[in-house]
């Protein structure tokens, strides 16, 4: 047998692709029970947050499902060292941000979100940005084809 019969050597999964993939499949399914336990009345809303949900329409529900489509998406493509993880991680990042903006600015979110809600929103941005520089890096050294 000779070396040009030998399959390819498939890439060695690095640890923290395996780290940001469960991350972000535990998250989707967080986020999915979060919200199915506060449209249900389990968890309380105070009045900044009620009055923040009723301000929601349809395009913010739908922006809501592409962010988190484009991170769950973006996370399956990195574990399978997809290069597609990248624009992907962007997409959810920079409409994370927009939205972010759009809904302090006019639907009440900062309000509705309480000190360690905001301080949790922050990190949450922080390590998509790193999720993102780590994506674009293993695109770079070949890693994600």
């Amino acid at each position: 047998m000779t070396s040009m019969d030998a399959a390819p050597a498939r890439p060695k999964r690095p640890i923290w692709v395996w780290v940001i993939s469960i991350f972000f499949f535990v998250s989707a399914g967080w986020t999915l029970l979060s919200f199915a336990l506060i449209f249900s009345g389990i968890i309380p809303l105070d009045a900044a947050q009620k009055a923040y949900f009723d301000k929601l329409t349809a395009v913010d529900y739908a922006a809501t499902l592409i962010i988190g489509a484009c991170n769950f998406i973006g996370a399956i493509a990195l574990f399978l060292l997809r290069r597609i993880a990248v624009p992907l991680f962007a997409t959810a990042l920079a409409l994370t941000l927009v939205m972010t903006i759009w809904q302090s600015a006019t639907k009440g979110w900062v309000e509705a979100m309480s000190g360690p809600g905001l301080v949790g929103a922050l990190v949450g941005y922080a390590l998509l940005i790193v999720v993102c520089i780590y994506a674009w890096h293993l695109s770079r050294k070949g890693v994600l084809r």
